[in-house]
């Protein structure tokens, strides 16, 4: 699996070919599958779609790892620019970001201060809805930074949130001070092919890992605090799991949700939604898609068949 998400990545990081297929019209069916629109209005209307089906939105603009200070200055301005939208339609103001495409690659004061403003946007446009800027966790090398970044903001009185990678050695520590100091936290297994000196690798190890987070989000000191668990998983045997250490010491279904991403496990989304269960969709727009897409075939090998049929479909002209 490891060998096969290397290869995805290698795939998103190369230039010609997202060029090439960004362009290429037979890949558009393949793009709609993860992305809720080319812009901003796009993705909000996506938004209002979802929740009439019953499920909340955390959209994020395309673009990470990015160096040119221009594209930086335009990925905070698209996020900023989409807030006041959300709250006009009554939506969360549920914003999440890459520090890799707010300035990071260049200097984590310049990701600082981007990150801070689009908090403080956020901040000011607080309504009945959920607002919150969620700190998304890249590959391990810029963990510290972001945790830093986050507890510094945090600290500051700052509406955010940051996701945490179960799979990493570091990541029940990190929880242990996360836990302490309360508030929303975003589990997620890992979709970065980490070594094992860094990560779990293994099926069974990862899980393990992933539940032992669980049961750290859900005990009743993180009740107690006030953190917000955030299940960032597909795997119902993990939701599950979740659920019953909810059930079991007393949490509300409304202190606690699942986030999975537009286009994967649809079907089980719409249970979830209809089941009453709190769910959020992670929804990307812009039109740097392939990059994100991509990956999202290196987490899932069966989405490859999606891109196959996407491709032949072109051809054939449909």
């Amino acid at each position: 699996m490891r060998l096969w998400q290397k290869m995805m990545i290698g795939l998103a990081r190369n230039d010609r070919l997202t060029a090439r297929m960004q362009d290429a019209r037979c890949m558009r069916r393949f793009s709609r599958m993860f992305v809720g629109g080319g812009d901003a209005a796009a993705v909000l209307e996506r938004a209002r779609q979802l929740r009439a089906e019953g499920m909340a939105a955390s959209l994020f603009y395309l673009g990470e790892y990015v160096r040119d200070p221009e594209l930086i200055r335009r990925n905070e301005a698209e996020l900023e620019g989409v807030a006041p939208m959300l709250a006009d339609a009554s939506l969360d103001i549920h914003l999440s970001v890459d520090p890799t495409q707010v300035g990071a690659m260049l200097s984590w004061d310049l990701c600082r201060e981007n990150v801070t403003a689009l908090a403080q946007r956020v901040a000011g446009l607080r309504g009945s809805g959920r607002a919150v800027v969620m700190l998304d966790m890249e590959d391990s090398s810029v963990t510290d930074r972001t945790l830093d970044l986050y507890h510094e903001l945090r600290a500051r009185g700052l509406p955010v949130a940051v996701t945490i990678q179960s799979s990493l050695h570091r990541s029940r520590e990190d929880l242990d001070r996360l836990v302490e100091c309360g508030g929303m936290v975003r589990l997620v297994k890992g979709a970065f092919a980490e070594g094992p000196e860094v990560a779990a690798t293994g099926r069974t190890a990862r899980d393990a890992t992933y539940r032992a987070c669980l049961d750290q989000l859900f005990s009743p000191v993180a009740l107690k605090r006030g953190v917000y668990p955030v299940l960032g998983t597909h795997d119902h045997r993990m939701v599950g799991y979740g659920a019953a250490l909810a059930a079991r010491h007393g949490w509300r279904p409304d202190q606690w949700e699942v986030e999975m991403l537009l286009g994967v496990r649809p079907t089980y989304q719409r249970r979830l939604a209809v089941e009453g269960r709190a769910l959020r969709l992670y929804l990307p727009f812009g039109e740097s898609w392939f990059p994100y897409a991509v990956r999202r075939v290196g987490e899932r090998p069966a989405n490859a068949w999606f891109v196959l049929r996407s491709m032949l479909d072109g051809l054939a002209g449909k």
